[in-house]
């Protein structure tokens, strides 16, 4: 069974390398992005985009140059989301992983800042590894320019106003009422979720296969074991938000039942959300049979997350 807490401990020690140095020349804001990025956190996109990659390919030079700056923007990505996710005008929430958030601990301008700056860091750090192809090979290599490329441009556009950007504005302003037609509301659910989560999921999986050269038919197996995987994890968390507490996940509990926020556990049940999770995380599996290299991790990832307690 893989160890998910090393892994998330190399990951930590790669965001450290990226994360811009702190100074108190701008005020907190250095200090904040550092915050809300080392908060915690299981690190599932940064270490799924690396082993995308070493499923098709074993350089260790290009993982460290090329891959590694990829997987340190995802986490950026992913904590912007987060900081501007428990804003007041969001969920509202006071706390995260345990510790105040990062609009409670230094003010609600300064947590809408500092997500704008992990955004826009991240897109330094992904365009940063273009300075690193010539010192990777001794010379231009215009399909490494290429793969940087391809690679850059699902990551953003995954988390962009099509994507995760698209599913927080539904899951903003979705429709709350009860008395609609209930496959219809489903429908709408699995969207936003797809977009607001899934999407992150494909993102890494594929940015990282897309930086080792993998094919266009594997990069579109990838995309749907990522839409499938991040739609059982947004499930769970629904249900997590529902019967697990505080000191569990280190957050608020019943958020969602707070603001009237309408789910899948609300919708159809706890009992049928957890069928649905696992129906998805089945075919999830079944993509995952066809994919070539070593699974290994994968597959225990998908029985992780199949019991997932937080």
């Amino acid at each position: 069974m893989i160890d998910l807490n090393t892994k998330a401990s190399q990951i930590n020690n790669i965001l450290q390398e990226y994360l811009p140095e702190e100074t108190k020349e701008f005020g907190d804001i250095t200090e904040a992005m550092s915050y809300s990025v080392l908060a915690g956190g299981k690190r599932l996109r940064a270490i799924m985009l690396i082993e995308s990659f070493r499923l098709f390919n074993n350089d260790s030079d290009m993982e460290k140059m090329l891959v590694h700056p990829f997987a340190a923007a995802i986490e950026f990505i992913h904590a912007y989301s987060l900081v501007h996710d428990d804003l007041p005008s969001m969920d509202n929430d006071m706390y995260r992983r345990g510790i105040l958030t990062t609009h409670a601990k230094y003010g609600h301008a300064m947590g809408v800042l500092t997500g704008d700056a992990l955004l826009n860091y991240a897109f330094e750090t992904v365009t940063g590894t273009l300075k690193s192809l010539e010192k990777l090979r001794g010379e231009v290599v215009p399909e490494l320019y290429a793969r940087v490329s391809n690679a850059a441009n699902i990551l953003f556009t995954k988390a962009g106003y099509s994507g995760m950007i698209g599913g927080q504005v539904l899951d903003v302003y979705f429709p709350s009422d009860p008395n609609a037609d209930k496959s219809l509301l489903k429908l709408r659910l699995l969207k936003m979720y797809e977009l607001k989560t899934s999407n992150l999921f494909r993102a890494a999986l594929c940015a990282g296969a897309a930086l080792a050269g993998a094919s266009a038919e594997d990069l579109k197996k990838l995309d749907s074991f990522g839409y499938n995987l991040g739609l059982a994890f947004q499930i769970d968390d629904d249900i997590l938000d529902e019967t697990a507490t505080f000191e569990q996940l280190g957050k608020d509990i019943g958020s969602d039942r707070k603001n009237n926020k309408l789910t899948i556990c609300t919708l159809l049940g706890i009992d049928a959300a957890k069928d649905l999770s696992r129906e998805k995380l089945e075919l999830a599996a079944t993509t995952l049979e066809s994919l070539p290299g070593n699974k290994e991790f994968f597959n225990d990832l998908i029985e992780y997350l199949s019991g997932r307690k937080k």
